[in-house]
């Protein structure tokens, strides 16, 4: 594609998000926080350099809708949607930008990471303050911490999504009539049994060109392959000694569905993995509470109870009680033994924190 066809829709979202933020006051709403806390960044996109993640745009009609009225949002927010979709896809077309949105990812991990520590210190120097006259600035700091870490993952599942679907073009392009990639099972579809190998020396080797980017890709592919598939990567990639790669290939997987991601968790186990299955579902649990309660009930219709409260063990670790009840909603025959059993087994003080919460949404408990 040509330098001019690419320029083009970027151009023309710039254009769009320049007259939404005309509209909009800049003292005020989520535009007064993004100018405030990355300037730079929201110039970048305003003068066309670079395409804002959607969740900024959402946040931008948000206050539009303040200002003028849902009517206005209803008009804009499809237009919004599409020329957003356009701008990334002709942005994600320039050369480099495997390796750019690589990087993008890599950082937006470690915000989520860092965002989730902050919240759980907040949270646990929130008790100790209370009625204090540090309470009401925690509290604030608490909800920051969290709007970060929920930005922060939907970013990065944003990032996944183009890296994944740049990967997707490039197999497209590789194989114009429909063919499989080696490794690929000819029968309609990241198996055969000797892909992992080959896998893991295709990662060795761009790595060592630094070809970043590329080799992200990589595992995002691999993470969408067959469930069964991953103990044996997992196994190739130490052999290679690529150690280092296994906990971002967990990651990908953790962003699956539900269903997915539950399987992925049986096939570890089922290989002996322990360790990484259980760290598969710590990482899970930044994801909605409704898609965690998917999961639990994936894995204890898998015969994997043990699996489905180490979710929830985590998920009483990594969010507030009330969070953590929200879990249950869709199947509390279930889930609230499972819970409760989870709370337990994490600490005394956290098992008294859900049965409070659980009474205070109407358990009888």
């Amino acid at each position: 594609m040509k330098a001019d066809q690419l320029e083009a829709p970027v151009a023309e979202f710039a254009r769009f998000l320049r007259g939404l933020t005309r509209m909009l006051d800049e003292t005020t709403g989520w535009y007064a926080v993004f100018a405030l806390r990355d300037p730079e960044g929201l110039r970048a996109c305003l003068d066309g350099t670079d395409v804002p993640p959607w969740d900024v745009v959402e946040s931008l009609l948000h206050d539009l809708a303040g200002r003028c009225g849902e009517h206005a949002v209803r008009t804009a927010g499809p237009r919004a949607r599409r020329l957003h979709e356009e701008a990334v896809a002709a942005y994600d077309a320039r050369p480099g930008a495997p390796a750019h949105l690589g990087e993008q990812l890599d950082m937006m991990l470690r915000e989520r990471q860092y965002a989730a520590l902050r919240a759980r210190e907040l949270r646990a120097a929130l008790p100790a303050a209370a009625d204090g006259p540090d309470a009401a600035r925690l509290a604030d700091e608490l909800a920051w911490a969290r709007d970060d870490h929920v930005r922060a993952g939907a970013r990065a599942r944003e990032l996944q999504g183009r890296l994944d679907a740049l990967a997707g073009a490039a197999a497209d392009r590789r194989f114009p009539d429909g063919g499989t990639a080696p490794g690929a099972a000819a029968s309609g579809g990241a198996p055969d049994r000797h892909a992992a190998p080959t896998s893991a020396t295709r990662l060795a080797r761009l790595r060592a060109a630094g070809r970043g980017g590329e080799a992200h890709a990589l595992l995002c592919a691999a993470a969408h392959a067959d469930p069964a598939e991953l103990p044996p990567l997992v196994s190739e990639l130490e052999g290679a000694g690529l150690s280092d790669e296994v906990p971002t290939l967990l990651w990908e997987v953790a962003c699956l569905p539900p269903a997915r991601l539950a399987a992925a968790a049986d096939a570890l186990t089922a290989a002996g993995r322990t360790a990484e299955s259980a760290r598969l579902l710590r990482q899970g649990v930044a994801r909605p509470v409704g898609e965690v309660a998917q999961t639990a009930l994936a894995l204890l219709g898998a015969g994997r109870p043990a699996e489905a409260r180490e979710l929830f063990a985590a998920l009483v670790r990594a969010r507030t009680p009330e969070e953590a009840v929200e879990a249950t909603a869709s199947a509390p025959g279930e889930l609230v033994p499972l819970l409760l059993g989870a709370a337990a087994g994490v600490s005394p003080h956290r098992h008294r924190d859900i049965t409070h919460a659980l009474r205070a949404g109407g358990a009888g408990f």
